[in-house]
């Protein structure tokens, strides 16, 4: 039902590309005990492509954008959110 709608999230980021500014990253619900670690379920984490940079830190992030329900994501991710910023 959340499909193609705005929605707001809050977690931890797990970068996954190299530098303190990131666009493309997995928000992870529990805080992230060793950076080379996955959470141990899917339905923990979501992709997110941001609309512009965001600066990473180890404190929890809420973020606002549109909600993709993934099929058949070849990562084994559920979801993603897109053009993602900042909540207020």
């Amino acid at each position: 039902a959340l499909d193609g709608k705005m929605v707001k999230v809050q977690g931890f980021m797990m970068p996954l590309d190299i530098g303190d500014k990131q666009r493309r990253f997995l928000l992870v619900a529990a805080p992230p005990h060793c950076s080379f670690c996955l959470p141990s379920w899917p339905d923990a984490m979501i992709e997110v492509r941001a609309r512009s940079d965001i600066r990473y830190g180890v404190d929890a992030v809420a973020l606002s954008g549109v909600l993709q329900v993934l099929k058949d994501d070849p990562a084994g991710l559920y979801s993603r959110i897109v053009v993602a910023v900042p909540a207020q």
